[in-house]
Protein backbone atom coordinates (compact mmCIF):
# COMPACT_ATOMS: atom_id res chain seq x y z
CA UNK A 1 0.00 0.00 0.00
CA UNK A 2 2.71 2.37 0.97
CA UNK A 3 5.04 1.46 -2.51
CA UNK A 4 1.22 2.50 -5.07
CA UNK A 5 1.25 5.37 -3.01
CA UNK A 6 4.48 6.62 -3.40
CA UNK A 7 3.80 5.75 -7.09
CA UNK A 8 0.94 7.39 -7.21
CA UNK A 9 2.24 10.77 -5.66
CA UNK A 10 5.32 10.33 -8.16
CA UNK A 11 2.93 9.86 -11.15
CA UNK A 12 0.90 12.90 -9.93
CA UNK A 13 4.22 15.47 -9.49
CA UNK A 14 4.92 14.21 -12.59
CA UNK A 15 1.83 15.00 -14.01
CA UNK A 16 1.77 18.65 -12.52
CA UNK A 17 5.44 19.47 -13.23
CA UNK A 18 4.33 18.37 -16.84
CA UNK A 19 0.89 20.64 -16.86
CA UNK A 20 3.22 24.17 -15.55
CA UNK A 21 5.96 23.85 -17.58
CA UNK A 22 2.86 23.62 -20.76
CA UNK A 23 1.85 26.84 -18.42
CA UNK A 24 5.07 28.60 -18.65
CA UNK A 25 5.64 27.90 -22.60
CA UNK A 26 2.05 29.16 -23.14
CA UNK A 27 2.79 32.60 -21.27
CA UNK A 28 6.29 32.50 -23.19
CA UNK A 29 4.58 31.99 -26.63
CA UNK A 30 2.13 34.21 -25.74
CA UNK A 31 4.30 37.23 -24.60
CA UNK A 32 6.38 36.87 -27.43
CA UNK A 33 3.69 36.72 -29.78
CA UNK A 34 1.91 40.20 -28.09
CA UNK A 35 5.58 41.78 -28.35
CA UNK A 36 5.70 41.05 -32.08
CA UNK A 37 2.49 42.31 -32.48
CA UNK A 38 3.18 45.28 -30.82
CA UNK A 39 6.29 45.61 -32.33
CA UNK A 40 4.69 45.61 -36.02
CA UNK A 41 1.78 48.37 -34.81
CA UNK A 42 4.10 50.62 -33.45
CA UNK A 43 6.58 50.30 -36.92
CA UNK A 44 3.15 50.53 -38.88
CA UNK A 45 1.43 53.31 -37.29
CA UNK A 46 4.70 55.59 -37.45
CA UNK A 47 5.01 54.82 -40.99
CA UNK A 48 1.54 56.15 -41.28
CA UNK A 49 2.46 59.09 -39.13
CA UNK A 50 5.95 59.96 -40.48
CA UNK A 51 4.39 62.65 -43.05
CA UNK A 52 2.03 64.24 -40.58
CA UNK A 53 5.13 64.53 -37.85
CA UNK A 54 7.27 65.74 -40.68
CA UNK A 55 5.01 68.50 -42.09
CA UNK A 56 3.98 69.48 -38.02
CA UNK A 57 7.80 69.77 -37.17
CA UNK A 58 8.44 71.88 -40.04
CA UNK A 59 5.35 74.16 -40.33
CA UNK A 60 6.38 75.23 -37.08
CA UNK A 61 9.72 75.61 -37.16
CA UNK A 62 11.77 78.78 -37.79
CA UNK A 63 12.41 79.23 -41.66
CA UNK A 64 16.27 80.21 -40.69
CA UNK A 65 16.76 76.36 -39.29
CA UNK A 66 15.36 74.53 -42.03
CA UNK A 67 18.73 73.81 -43.57
CA UNK A 68 20.43 73.12 -39.48
CA UNK A 69 21.69 69.58 -39.74
CA UNK A 70 21.17 69.56 -35.64
CA UNK A 71 17.78 70.13 -35.48
CA UNK A 72 15.61 66.91 -36.21
CA UNK A 73 12.18 67.10 -35.11
CA UNK A 74 12.33 69.54 -32.15
CA UNK A 75 12.74 72.89 -33.49
CA UNK A 76 15.27 75.54 -31.80
CA UNK A 77 12.80 78.19 -32.26
CA UNK A 78 8.75 78.11 -32.65
CA UNK A 79 7.24 80.17 -34.85
CA UNK A 80 3.64 80.42 -36.68
CA UNK A 81 4.30 82.69 -39.41
CA UNK A 82 4.50 80.04 -42.23
CA UNK A 83 0.47 79.26 -41.09
CA UNK A 84 0.55 83.47 -42.44
CA UNK A 85 2.38 83.11 -45.30
CA UNK A 86 0.48 79.53 -46.51
CA UNK A 87 -2.90 81.27 -45.64
CA UNK A 88 -2.14 84.29 -48.10
CA UNK A 89 -0.63 82.33 -50.74
CA UNK A 90 -3.34 79.46 -50.75
CA UNK A 91 -5.85 82.51 -50.99
CA UNK A 92 -7.76 80.81 -48.07
CA UNK A 93 -11.61 81.84 -47.94
CA UNK A 94 -11.64 82.08 -51.97
CA UNK A 95 -9.45 78.45 -52.72
CA UNK A 96 -11.70 77.25 -49.53
CA UNK A 97 -14.93 78.45 -51.06
CA UNK A 98 -14.47 76.79 -54.46
CA UNK A 99 -13.09 73.68 -53.04
CA UNK A 100 -16.66 73.53 -51.55
CA UNK A 101 -18.68 74.38 -54.51
CA UNK A 102 -16.29 72.30 -56.77
CA UNK A 103 -15.64 69.61 -54.84
CA UNK A 104 -17.46 68.84 -52.33
CA UNK A 105 -20.87 69.30 -53.99
CA UNK A 106 -19.88 67.91 -56.88
CA UNK A 107 -18.88 64.62 -54.46
CA UNK A 108 -22.36 64.98 -53.26
CA UNK A 109 -24.37 64.77 -56.53
CA UNK A 110 -21.77 61.77 -57.57
CA UNK A 111 -22.53 59.82 -54.45
CA UNK A 112 -26.44 59.96 -55.73
CA UNK A 113 -25.87 59.44 -58.71
CA UNK A 114 -23.81 56.45 -58.32
CA UNK A 115 -26.10 54.67 -56.18
CA UNK A 116 -29.04 55.12 -58.24
CA UNK A 117 -26.99 53.90 -61.35
CA UNK A 118 -26.14 50.78 -59.14
CA UNK A 119 -29.46 50.11 -58.01
CA UNK A 120 -30.52 50.20 -61.63
CA UNK A 121 -27.77 47.51 -62.33
CA UNK A 122 -27.87 45.27 -59.47
CA UNK A 123 -31.60 44.80 -58.90
CA UNK A 124 -32.98 44.56 -62.15
CA UNK A 125 -32.67 42.29 -65.44
CA UNK A 126 -32.72 43.94 -68.49
CA UNK A 127 -31.10 43.35 -72.00
CA UNK A 128 -27.05 44.82 -72.38
CA UNK A 129 -26.98 44.69 -68.84
CA UNK A 130 -23.50 42.35 -69.17
CA UNK A 131 -22.16 45.50 -72.13
CA UNK A 132 -23.15 48.14 -68.92
CA UNK A 133 -21.47 45.68 -66.81
CA UNK A 134 -18.31 45.95 -68.79
CA UNK A 135 -18.63 49.62 -69.25
CA UNK A 136 -18.50 49.56 -65.90
CA UNK A 137 -14.87 47.63 -65.21
CA UNK A 138 -13.74 50.17 -68.03
CA UNK A 139 -14.52 52.77 -66.34
CA UNK A 140 -13.32 51.98 -63.52
CA UNK A 141 -10.05 50.94 -65.16
CA UNK A 142 -9.08 53.86 -67.56
CA UNK A 143 -7.43 56.67 -66.37
CA UNK A 144 -9.16 59.82 -67.02
CA UNK A 145 -6.46 61.39 -68.34
CA UNK A 146 -6.81 59.28 -71.78
CA UNK A 147 -9.80 60.94 -71.92
CA UNK A 148 -9.15 64.50 -71.25
CA UNK A 149 -8.75 65.60 -74.86
CA UNK A 150 -12.40 64.54 -75.83
CA UNK A 151 -13.50 65.60 -72.79
CA UNK A 152 -12.01 68.94 -73.14
CA UNK A 153 -13.51 69.69 -76.95
CA UNK A 154 -17.15 68.11 -75.79
CA UNK A 155 -17.11 70.88 -73.17
CA UNK A 156 -15.86 73.56 -74.86
CA UNK A 157 -18.78 73.25 -77.75
CA UNK A 158 -21.28 71.13 -75.57
CA UNK A 159 -23.81 70.69 -78.53
CA UNK A 160 -25.87 67.64 -77.04
CA UNK A 161 -27.34 65.67 -79.96
CA UNK A 162 -27.11 69.29 -81.94
CA UNK A 163 -30.26 69.85 -80.08
CA UNK A 164 -28.94 73.55 -79.62
CA UNK A 165 -27.64 74.05 -83.28
CA UNK A 166 -31.45 73.28 -84.03
CA UNK A 167 -32.70 75.47 -81.54
CA UNK A 168 -30.22 78.11 -83.45
CA UNK A 169 -31.49 77.74 -86.45
CA UNK A 170 -35.00 77.61 -85.65
CA UNK A 171 -35.55 80.83 -83.20
CA UNK A 172 -32.40 82.57 -84.69
CA UNK A 173 -30.84 82.73 -81.24
CA UNK A 174 -27.47 82.21 -80.13
CA UNK A 175 -26.66 80.05 -77.51
CA UNK A 176 -23.34 79.78 -75.50
CA UNK A 177 -22.35 76.10 -75.34
CA UNK A 178 -18.96 76.61 -73.98
CA UNK A 179 -19.10 74.89 -70.72
CA UNK A 180 -15.23 75.46 -69.94
CA UNK A 181 -14.79 77.63 -66.93
CA UNK A 182 -17.99 77.04 -65.45
CA UNK A 183 -19.21 74.63 -62.61
CA UNK A 184 -21.11 72.23 -65.52
CA UNK A 185 -18.21 70.98 -66.21
CA UNK A 186 -17.61 69.65 -63.20
CA UNK A 187 -20.78 68.66 -62.12
CA UNK A 188 -22.32 66.94 -65.31
CA UNK A 189 -19.84 63.95 -64.84
CA UNK A 190 -21.49 64.17 -61.17
CA UNK A 191 -24.60 63.66 -62.92
CA UNK A 192 -24.83 61.48 -64.89
CA UNK A 193 -22.13 58.77 -62.74
CA UNK A 194 -19.48 58.87 -64.56
CA UNK A 195 -17.21 61.39 -62.59
CA UNK A 196 -13.80 60.83 -60.35
CA UNK A 197 -13.84 57.34 -59.33
CA UNK A 198 -17.92 57.01 -60.02
CA UNK A 199 -16.68 53.32 -61.68
CA UNK A 200 -15.25 52.43 -58.03
CA UNK A 201 -18.37 53.99 -56.46
CA UNK A 202 -20.88 52.28 -58.90
CA UNK A 203 -19.41 48.87 -58.24
CA UNK A 204 -19.46 48.91 -54.18
CA UNK A 205 -22.65 50.37 -53.63
CA UNK A 206 -23.78 47.33 -57.00
CA UNK A 207 -21.78 45.08 -54.38
CA UNK A 208 -24.10 45.56 -51.33
CA UNK A 209 -26.96 46.14 -53.16
CA UNK A 210 -26.97 42.73 -54.52
CA UNK A 211 -26.60 41.53 -50.86
CA UNK A 212 -29.78 42.85 -49.90
CA UNK A 213 -32.82 40.30 -49.16
CA UNK A 214 -34.68 39.87 -52.56
CA UNK A 215 -37.93 39.54 -49.83
CA UNK A 216 -37.40 43.06 -48.98
CA UNK A 217 -37.94 44.05 -52.68
CA UNK A 218 -41.02 41.55 -52.83
CA UNK A 219 -42.59 42.70 -49.87
CA UNK A 220 -42.23 46.42 -51.38
CA UNK A 221 -43.30 45.32 -54.72
CA UNK A 222 -46.77 43.94 -53.24
CA UNK A 223 -47.37 46.87 -51.25
CA UNK A 224 -47.53 48.60 -54.44
CA UNK A 225 -44.26 50.23 -54.02
CA UNK A 226 -42.63 51.05 -57.40
CA UNK A 227 -39.21 50.97 -58.12
CA UNK A 228 -38.33 54.44 -57.29
CA UNK A 229 -40.00 54.38 -54.32
CA UNK A 230 -38.52 50.76 -53.47
CA UNK A 231 -35.38 52.61 -53.75
CA UNK A 232 -36.06 55.49 -51.75
CA UNK A 233 -37.72 53.80 -48.82
CA UNK A 234 -36.12 50.22 -48.69
CA UNK A 235 -32.75 50.07 -50.68
CA UNK A 236 -31.50 53.55 -49.22
CA UNK A 237 -31.98 53.12 -45.30
CA UNK A 238 -30.52 49.43 -45.38
CA UNK A 239 -27.49 50.55 -47.44
CA UNK A 240 -26.52 53.03 -44.63
CA UNK A 241 -23.03 51.00 -44.59
CA UNK A 242 -22.44 51.11 -48.41
CA UNK A 243 -23.31 54.84 -48.37
CA UNK A 244 -20.75 55.80 -45.25
CA UNK A 245 -18.17 53.95 -47.68
CA UNK A 246 -18.74 55.89 -50.53
CA UNK A 247 -19.22 59.21 -49.37
CA UNK A 248 -15.58 59.10 -47.29
CA UNK A 249 -14.03 57.79 -50.16
CA UNK A 250 -15.76 60.36 -52.67
CA UNK A 251 -15.09 63.25 -50.70
CA UNK A 252 -11.87 62.49 -50.27
CA UNK A 253 -11.20 62.22 -53.81
CA UNK A 254 -12.57 65.00 -54.87
CA UNK A 255 -10.88 66.90 -52.51
CA UNK A 256 -7.46 65.70 -53.41
CA UNK A 257 -8.15 66.17 -56.83
CA UNK A 258 -6.78 69.23 -59.00
CA UNK A 259 -6.26 68.02 -62.24
CA UNK A 260 -9.91 68.43 -63.62
CA UNK A 261 -10.39 71.46 -61.27
CA UNK A 262 -7.04 72.98 -62.82
CA UNK A 263 -8.07 71.44 -66.32
CA UNK A 264 -11.59 72.89 -66.89
CA UNK A 265 -11.72 75.64 -64.64
CA UNK A 266 -9.78 78.63 -64.35
CA UNK A 267 -11.59 80.98 -61.89
CA UNK A 268 -12.51 78.77 -59.69
CA UNK A 269 -9.43 77.93 -57.47
CA UNK A 270 -9.43 75.47 -55.37
CA UNK A 271 -7.54 74.54 -52.14
CA UNK A 272 -5.37 71.83 -54.37
CA UNK A 273 -5.40 73.53 -56.87
CA UNK A 274 -3.74 76.26 -55.54
CA UNK A 275 -1.30 74.18 -53.70
CA UNK A 276 -0.27 72.36 -56.17
CA UNK A 277 0.96 76.32 -57.95
CA UNK A 278 2.24 77.09 -54.25
CA UNK A 279 5.94 78.24 -54.91
CA UNK A 280 4.32 80.11 -58.16
CA UNK A 281 3.32 82.50 -55.81
CA UNK A 282 6.84 83.57 -54.50
CA UNK A 283 6.78 86.89 -53.38
CA UNK A 284 2.73 87.56 -53.87
CA UNK A 285 1.59 90.62 -51.87
CA UNK A 286 5.28 90.72 -50.13
CA UNK A 287 5.39 86.97 -48.89
CA UNK A 288 8.52 85.15 -48.89
CA UNK A 289 7.58 81.36 -50.18
CA UNK A 290 9.64 78.74 -48.19
CA UNK A 291 9.43 74.86 -47.58
CA UNK A 292 8.71 75.35 -44.18
CA UNK A 293 5.37 77.57 -45.65
CA UNK A 294 4.59 74.92 -48.43
CA UNK A 295 4.81 72.46 -45.14
CA UNK A 296 2.40 74.42 -43.50
CA UNK A 297 0.18 74.88 -46.44
CA UNK A 298 0.43 71.16 -46.36
CA UNK A 299 -1.23 70.64 -42.85
CA UNK A 300 -3.93 73.32 -43.61
CA UNK A 301 -5.03 71.27 -46.80
CA UNK A 302 -4.87 67.96 -44.87
CA UNK A 303 -6.20 68.61 -41.67
CA UNK A 304 -10.13 68.57 -42.49
CA UNK A 305 -9.92 65.77 -44.29
CA UNK A 306 -8.24 63.99 -41.29
CA UNK A 307 -10.85 65.50 -38.88
CA UNK A 308 -13.42 64.09 -40.96
CA UNK A 309 -11.76 60.69 -41.10
CA UNK A 310 -11.30 60.54 -37.21
CA UNK A 311 -14.72 61.38 -36.92
CA UNK A 312 -16.03 58.42 -38.89
CA UNK A 313 -13.33 55.93 -38.34
CA UNK A 314 -15.40 53.46 -36.39
CA UNK A 315 -17.83 52.94 -39.08
CA UNK A 316 -15.83 53.01 -41.99
CA UNK A 317 -13.65 50.17 -40.87
CA UNK A 318 -17.01 48.37 -40.09
CA UNK A 319 -18.33 49.45 -43.26
CA UNK A 320 -15.04 48.20 -45.13
CA UNK A 321 -15.40 44.92 -43.30
CA UNK A 322 -19.40 44.28 -44.07
CA UNK A 323 -18.88 45.38 -48.22
CA UNK A 324 -15.76 42.90 -48.63
CA UNK A 325 -13.35 45.41 -49.76
CA UNK A 326 -9.88 44.09 -49.68
CA UNK A 327 -6.55 45.52 -51.00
Amino acid sequence: MTKFNKLKQFTLSGRESSLSVYKVRKKTVSLISSIARYVFLIAFSYTLLYPILFMISHAIRDPMFFNDPTVQWIPKAYTFSNFQSAWVVLQMPTSLFNTITVEVISSLISIIACGVAAYGLACFKFRGQGILNALLILLILVPFSMTLIPNFVNYYNFDFLGLFTLIEKIFKVEIDTNLLDTLWAVYLPSITAVGLKSGLCIYIYRQFYRALPKELFEAAWIDGAGPLLTYVRIVVPSSGVALLTVSLLSIIWHWNDYYIAQMFLTNHRTMAVELNDFFMHHGLDGVVVSADSCMAACLMFVTPMLVFYLILQKRFIASISATGIVG
